[in-house]
């Protein structure tokens, strides 16, 4: 048996992209022809010939897909044969198979084009956003009802519990889905202690929110947080103590000084620097850690012109250019092993090495 992975292995980075590029366009080409084909056994019903009381159950037993995928297929190649450019946006690579779906009840022979060439590219969550502006829904009433044997879940006054029974899988689920351009579904589960809160909370500002409406309560409060964390990880809205030296700072402390945390996080605008060779630039704003380009365990120099906003992947691979990734592969052990002694010992040194 030949070892398809052999030549995987051996190729380099250039050609591992090229080759996987080539491969997503030809599937995007091959998913479109699979469409085409299921659109047209759909619409001579064969299904019914071959012992399947639909469609789906056809798909789920000749070709194995998953009931979810059946579905997914079936409903885009229906409507694609009604709007064919729906294949063709599918076969280029525009428009992904889940983003047809959910564009589906909103495309019509007028305005299909236009629709598809605004959805071009976008994620799932962007392509929400364009469904929910092409057909608003009302905003939805405030809840918060028990759910039977698990927290609280975000009922109006008024509102009769509905009996209990166990969670659905999607109420577990934390829920963030458009409604309109401008307004959104939220829902999620929370504890009693954080209903309690919550209740506290609009006690609190009944005097701004009389009618304790929670969406008003969770944007002051988001307000709040938000300000509390930029103070405390970029030092952004910090008064300084006292006069901070601008410029390169020479410290045996790793902590970088308020005044180049506030720049660099300004500079960067709260977001990932990391810039490939295209000049794509990275668009994580999470997990977002303080680089020294030159190698603070190098210099022992913080400076703002010389750091750098980077995601945690990205300062790993940082990292890894700058002392090797044997290196980094033993240090981030070795850190480790450390830290799991010291849980073993809880009186043992917390200091780390640092890079």
């Amino acid at each position: 048996m030949i070892d398809s992975t052999a030549a995987v292995t051996v190729m380099n980075d250039e050609d591992l992209i090229s080759t996987t590029r080539e491969l997503a366009r030809k599937s995007n080409g091959v998913e479109a022809d699979l469409l085409l084909y299921l659109g047209e056994i759909d619409a001579r019903k064969i299904y019914r010939e071959r012992a399947s009381p639909s469609m789906i159950a056809f798909c789920m037993r000749e070709f194995n897909f998953s009931e979810g995928a059946a579905f997914n297929r079936i409903t885009v190649a229906r409507a694609a044969r009604k709007l064919p450019a729906m294949l063709d946006a599918l076969r280029s690579g525009a428009v992904h198979l889940t983003g047809l779906r959910l564009l589906i009840p909103h495309l019509n022979e007028e305005n299909h084009e236009k629709i598809l060439a605004q959805a071009a590219g976008k994620s799932k969550r962007e392509i929400e956003e364009l469904a929910a502006s092409l057909a608003p829904k009302p905003p939805v009433p405030d809840a918060v009802r028990k759910l039977p044997g698990r927290g609280l879940a975000l009922v109006a006054p008024g509102e009769t519990a509905a009996p209990p029974r166990p969670p659905s899988r999607q109420e577990r689920r934390p829920v963030i889905a458009p409604l309109s351009a401008e307004t959104y579904e939220i829902r999620f589960t929370g504890s009693r202690t954080f209903r309690d809160k919550l209740r506290q909370a609009q006690d609190l500002l009944r005097h701004r929110v009389p009618n304790g409406e929670l969406a008003e309560v969770f944007d002051k409060a988001l307000d709040v947080l938000i300000a509390k964390v930029l103070k405390e990880r970029f030092a952004v809205g910090r008064k300084p103590r006292q006069a901070t030296p601008q410029g390169p700072v020479a410290s045996c402390s790793r902590e970088a000084p308020d005044s180049m945390k506030r720049d660099v996080y300004e500079r960067d605008g709260g977001r990932c620097a990391f810039v490939d060779e295209q000049g794509n630039r990275c668009p994580e704003t999470g997990c977002l850690e303080f680089d020294h380009v030159e190698g603070y365990a190098q210099t022992h120099v913080h400076d703002a012109k010389t750091s750098r906003l980077l995601c945690r992947t990205h300062n790993q691979l940082s990292a890894e250019q700058l002392y090797g990734r044997a290196f980094m592969e033993r240090f981030r052990r070795e850190r480790k092993e450390a830290k799991a002694a010291r849980v073993a010992r809880p009186g043992a040194s917390s200091q780390e090495p640092l890079l």
